[in-house]
């Protein structure tokens, strides 16, 4: 058992997904033309608020049941299937991300645990080399903050740290471990400023303005308050 365990989210905390994002969304404009790239985007919003997880496969599906081959020539379609598939996602990561990872290796067990659908997510985390740098221990749910018992049980720890771009998600885990988790705000992303836009907002215990920060922190830096250290 380790003393400690990382639980290390991947969009907007290891990889810079906005900027993935942005990227992808001038490659279908070329694929696809305006009107087609925003069927797909609003396909894409659909399909999170239904699910409460981005799946991208699911929203290409949508668009592919609803448009005819004159509409949508397959060829077409699967040159935007393929934009998503082949991007090089490892040149997307946010400056720091290996050396955290890294650092943090050094401390404890590091483990991957992200959101979304599990065939997409599967091949970023693998394509961006990131399943790698955490020796392959990669965990994918649809949500997360529902599957923390079974995430303990994978990988238990004495300790464990929760790093993630989301303030709403970080506190949803501290609520069911209280102490045992110790929790990280990565202000990447367009989550940055939650907690400074709203004062009364979860205040995470650790907060750090870029991922590559962890590099500095020693293992005592991520025990609880008032635990010996």
């Amino acid at each position: 058992m380790s003393t400690l365990v990382f639980w290390i989210d991947v969009d907007n905390t290891l990889l810079n997904n906005d900027h993935v994002k942005a990227e992808l969304e001038r490659e279908l404009r070329a694929v696809l033309g305006a009107a087609l790239t925003e069927r797909f985007w609003s396909l894409y919003e659909a399909v999170r608020h239904e699910r409460g997880v981005v799946d991208i496969p699911q929203a290409l599906r949508r668009l592919r049941a609803e448009r005819s081959q004159r509409e949508l020539p397959e060829a077409r379609f699967q040159q935007a299937c393929d934009l998503f598939e082949q991007y090089p996602f490892a040149t997307a990561l946010y400056p720091g991300a290996r050396e955290a990872l890294a650092h943090l290796s050094q401390l404890g067990l590091t483990v991957i645990v992200s959101d979304g659908d599990h065939l997409f997510q599967a091949e970023k985390i693998v394509n961006s080399h990131l399943a790698e740098a955490v020796g392959g221990r990669v965990l994918i749910y649809d949500h997360k903050e529902r599957h923390l018992e079974e995430t303990m049980r994978r990988y238990p720890g004495e300790q464990y740290v929760a790093i993630d771009d989301r303030l709403d998600l970080l506190a949803a885990c501290k609520v069911q471990l209280g102490e045992r988790l110790t929790t990280v705000f990565v202000r990447q992303g367009r989550h940055a400023e939650e907690g400074l836009r709203q004062p009364g907002h979860y205040q995470a215990d650790r907060s750090v303005e870029a991922i590559g920060q962890l590099c500095h922190y020693r293992a005592t830096d991520f025990l609880p308050e008032g635990r010996p250290r």
